[in-house]
């Protein structure tokens, strides 16, 4: 198993700190290893050691000199990743090899060999960070496993979130069918599941693929609560239809319009934002309705 990107991606969000700072009050509760590393112990556990070629599960929180929180993986996204023998003396796998099921520690490593040797970026270092830089890289050790271990845990957490969707589907499904009868909607979905109402046809030419078109829309939830309005904005939204650059729902829905013609999209989640949603505004597994309007297409 190789280090994964999104590890390699934390040293964007790492502290860089000056060799300069790093004076022997202010770290002198930090012990150094034969190697070189700096590091420090918060909390000691006796849980099972962390030891090369095992999977290992951790939260990691830095922080500038002045307490600054730079990164955060605590809560929902801890990092996986191998843990592999180190590649140099003083680096950070081997900080992680110190560790065990429930540490929390503090480590300092030179920024240049991490950037270059650990990171692998292509950059020339030097070019990025000053010599004798340091990285503060806090750890929070939170699992260790066999690959099979891993593996079949992770089996696990996507049979249960396989079933947690099928409800969560289930459950979207019932309340469409309760929308659609309470307002008498009888429009036979297309093959996609959308439901195409037509408010108002147009008197221009009909929308084709790859036309670059601007729409006004209101966005609702199926319980009517608006989560979106170009109309309150006064700017109607521009995008190339048919390319992808919306939902499927509303690239299939807006070249089924003409121009200047006003239209209602019920659009399931499947052809929407799915099971992930988007962001803090669309739920998973949610049914969108949206009153749209072709201003123009080119």
């Amino acid at each position: 198993m190789k280090v994964p990107a999104t590890f390699i991606l934390l040293i964007l969000f790492i502290t860089l700190l000056s060799a300069n700072s790093l004076t022997d009050d202010k770290f002198s509760d930090y012990k150094i290893t034969d190697s070189g590393l700096k590091y420090k112990f918060h909390y000691k556990a006796d849980g099972e050691n962390a030891i090369v070629g095992k999977i290992i599960t951790f939260e990691m929180l830095n922080k500038d000199e002045y307490g600054n929180i730079l990164m955060d993986t605590r809560g929902e996204y801890p990092s996986v990743m191998e843990l592999i023998e180190s590649e140099y003396e003083g680096d950070i796998y081997e900080g992680l090899a110190m560790m065990s099921v429930g540490d929390s520690a503090t480590f300092i490593v030179d920024a240049r060999k991490f950037y270059s040797i650990t990171a692998k970026i292509s950059e020339d270092p030097s070019s990025m960070v000053e010599p004798g830089s340091k990285l503060f890289i806090n750890v929070k050790m939170v699992n260790v496993q066999t690959e099979e271990e891993f593996e079949k845990e992770l089996m696990e957490q996507i049979k249960r979130q396989a079933e947690l969707n099928e409800i969560a589907f289930e459950e979207e499904q019932t309340k469409l069918n309760n929308y659609l009868e309470e307002h008498n909607i009888s429009e036979k979905p297309q093959e996609s599941g959308l439901i195409y109402i037509e408010i108002e046809k147009g008197d221009g030419p009909k929308v084709k693929q790859g036309q670059d078109v601007r729409v006004h829309y209101t966005g609702r939830f199926i319980d009517g609560t608006v989560f979106d309005s170009s109309l309150e904005r006064g700017d109607p939204i521009s995008f190339a239809v048919g390319q992808g650059q919306v939902i499927p729902g509303w690239d299939e829905g807006i070249m089924l319009m003409n121009v200047g013609g006003k239209a209602r999209l019920i659009i399931p989640s499947h052809i929407a934002y799915g099971e992930q949603g988007a962001g803090n505004i669309i739920p998973p597994f949610s049914t969108l309705i949206f009153d749209v309007e072709v201003v123009e297409a080119n």
